[in-house]
């Protein structure tokens, strides 16, 4: 990965550009249900419509500041990860116009094909990814147990218990699906030289009738094609769900005992509301996290 830096040090102004605006829709977000909580809490349960009103139009203000950055985050990833691929294919292109006989040969090339594409493009949307989603993640959900602390420290064991559980979970998902990702390459470098021998021999295969021969062939390649990217696919299709099922039931642990300390007095609805959706944020994050990792696992195969 050496040869990122050069890159890195290009477009390092519009990446902390858009990691600024991130972390700017990030706190937007958090400050959401602890707001939520007071409305309840104060406005609702003292029946003051004022007071209801008056943090419904800060939250409303929030959340307006929330769009304006993430759209803002949106224009300029977008914009950097565009010009990185851009730039990044016009490279390879021109190092392989310097390569000798002995090294096209050696390369091939329907792979030199899939390195200039495919390759370019996973690389370019892992760069997406981690300026609109990896940035954010992290801020949503270690903002998210620190704002839970607050409300409640007893409840928030039940925090310090799943995540590190979920963590397992992304590091289990990552190693497994790196080597599977990797042969996904290899297929689709297959499928693109039998493509290419068909094309640069198409008077051939007319003048001899060898359509059922060269269909033959790409039908085996295609079939390896996918078989690959559906084991690898399943492989990270099963951590997704489990993520999912691990933390909802720490959601339905914190409205039982929420519940619970509701009845006895020593909590309020409202604080179990933004409990809740503080939960539900750490969700949230922890899928984009698997997600983006999904990513990465695929960008580090092409890279």
């Amino acid at each position: 990965m050496g040869y990122f830096k050069v890159y890195a040090h290009k477009y390092c102004m519009g990446f902390c550009t858009a990691v600024f605006f991130v972390t700017l829709e990030a706190f937007c977000d958090l400050m959401q249900p602890t707001i939520m909580s007071k409305i309840v809490d104060v406005g609702v349960a003292n029946k003051d419509l004022n007071y209801v009103i008056k943090m419904g139009i800060i939250m409303l203000i929030i959340a307006g500041f929330g769009a304006i950055a993430a759209s803002i985050r949106n224009v300029v990833a977008s914009n950097v990860s565009q010009k990185l691929g851009t730039e990044m294919r016009s490279d390879l292109f021109k190092k392989i116009q310097g390569f000798s006989f002995e090294n096209v040969d050696k390369f091939e090339g329907a792979t030199l094909v899939t390195r200039l594409t495919n390759d370019v493009t996973q690389v370019q949307n892992f760069v997406n990814g981690l300026m609109r989603i990896l940035v954010k993640a992290p801020i949503v959900g270690i903002g998210s147990i620190i704002m839970a602390v607050r409300l409640n420290l007893r409840l928030s064991m039940i925090l310090f218990a799943i995540v590190p559980v979920v963590a397992i979970l992304i590091f289990g998902n990552m190693k497994l699906g790196y080597p599977y990702f990797i042969k996904v390459q290899k297929s689709l470098d297959s499928v693109n030289g039998v493509m290419r021998e068909y094309l640069s021999g198409v008077r051939v295969v007319k003048a001899f009738n060898r359509f059922e021969y060269e269909i033959e062939r790409f039908q085996k390649k295609n079939i390896q094609l996918t078989q690959s990217s559906t084991a690898a696919m399943k492989v990270t299709a099963v951590f997704t769900p489990i993520i999912g099922l691990v933390v909802n039931v720490g959601i339905v642990l914190v409205i039982w005992i929420g519940g619970i300390n509701v009845n006895k007095g020593n909590m309020h609805v409202g604080q179990i509301i933004a409990f809740t959706n503080y939960m539900t944020q750490i969700l949230f994050s922890l899928m984009m996290v698997t997600n983006v990792f999904t990513m990465f696992v695929r960008a580090r195969a092409s890279s």
